[in-house]
């Protein structure tokens, strides 16, 4: 398969290139139209872009006047991509070609600890039959981080930060080579791209997405793109405060300890006693269904007290969706307090639970890989989802995939 520095395409090839991306497959004449060129310098276009294997024949169609017409497509040759998932508590991968089809996808369950987590999602990927037959490294890995992903990774006045520390494991027991872009990604704005682009955030140009699990983290749109903020840590809910009062102490991360899973949890176990203390949030939510009213009186503080969270969110940001995601959100009673309390105090914007489960953010670090590549491949012909994202240093390595 062709790497992206081999492509070197002319403008012209580019603006073809990049108006056949989104609908996947065009005819000369659809080409023609989109890009507002003629008819021959498509077919010049065309056949420069074969001749790279950027684009390949996907069909033939017969026409009314008896001509075939010919449907091109994006080449298997163009390339491939990897999106990885690190998170809290799995880690997974997912490779896919430029065109959209999946070449191999992986997962594996942990327990926590940032210590080994690099090196169990770098191992995941080498130990793959498949990557490992490839003949040419991706052209973007994205990596998906439970951690702020600072705009630089470097800075003399502050510590190297845990996502580099993390995202360095990896590509060390990945075996891939450092001369190609690692794009570093917070996983909750990767979960928000993969509902932007194709979820309950799609076509909407101010949007955000809030994950509720072990975690609270917001990702969100503006105007079309992803915002990060000034120093990366845009969407950083975890640092409001959990309380105004100045006799109330409240440390970092305070409104995720205390409503995060890990905080529901340890309200559940100085409410209950004995044999009947629920092991989990999902065993939480069955006893309130079951009529325990400690249990449901917990639902309703976290649920109400997660609602006006979401709340303040759009307050500040004005979105016109917001996609509520994470493991918390997937009990649907629980869910509901959230959205009523939400729309007690906004009903302007809509609100919605994620559909994507737990694959989001592996998706949307797949989407960020490939709208790199192609903003590499085609340049000024395309807008990317992200304008400014943060890249590892490179190195001159070699690979064993």
């Amino acid at each position: 398969m062709n790497a992206a520095a081999d492509n070197a395409l002319t403008d012209v090839a580019q603006l073809v290139f990049a108006h056949l991306l989104e609908p996947g497959e065009a005819t000369r004449k659809m080409l023609a139209e989109s890009a507002n060129l003629s008819f021959p310098t498509v077919t010049v276009a065309l056949s420069e872009l074969t001749g790279k294997g950027m684009v390949c024949e996907l069909r033939r169609e017969q026409g009314a006047r008896g001509r075939a017409t010919i449907v091109y497509g994006i080449s298997e040759d163009a390339g491939w991509i990897l999106g990885v998932d690190i998170g809290s508590t799995q880690v997974s991968f997912s490779a896919r070609l430029l065109n959209g089809r999946v070449l191999a996808y992986g997962s594996r369950q942990h327990e926590g600890g940032a210590g080994r987590l690099g090196d169990m999602a770098g191992e995941l990927v080498a130990q793959s039959p498949i990557l490992k037959a490839m003949k040419t490294p991706p052209l973007v890995v994205a990596l998906a981080l439970n951690q702020v992903v600072p705009r630089q990774l470097a800075r003399a006045d502050r510590p190297r930060p845990l996502a580099l520390e993390i995202a360095e494991m990896f590509v060390a027991a990945s075996k891939l080579p450092r001369s190609i872009p690692f794009l570093l990604e917070n996983n909750v704005n990767c979960a928000a791209v993969a509902e932007h682009q194709d979820g309950l955030m799609r076509g909407y140009s101010d949007a955000a997405y809030m994950q509720i699990g072990v975690g609270i983290g917001l990702g969100f749109f503006a105007d079309g793109a992803l915002i990060r903020g000034g120093q990366g840590g845009s969407g950083e809910l975890a640092q409001i405060p959990v309380s105004w009062s100045n006799a109330v102490a409240s440390g970092v991360d305070a409104i995720e300890r205390k409503y995060g899973s890990v905080g529901l949890m340890q309200a559940a176990s100085n409410s209950f006693f004995g044999s009947k203390k629920p092991s989990s949030p999902e065993e939480l939510f069955s006893m309130a269904a079951d009529g325990n009213e400690q249990a449901a009186a917990l639902m309703t503080e976290y649920g109400v007290a997660l609602g006006r969270i979401a709340a303040a969110a759009t307050t500040i940001l004005d979105p016109s969706v917001i996609v509520l995601g994470g493991g918390l959100t997937r009990n649907e009673a629980f869910a509901q307090i959230i959205i009523e309390e939400f729309q007690s105090r906004n009903r302007d914007t809509r609100i919605g639970i994620s559909k994507k489960g737990s694959e989001a953010t592996v998706l949307g670090a797949c989407l960020l890989a490939r709208d790199l590549a192609i903003s590499q491949i085609v340049e000024r012909f395309y807008k990317p989802l992200s304008a400014r994202p943060t890249l590892m240093p490179r190195q001159a390595e070699t690979s064993t995939i």
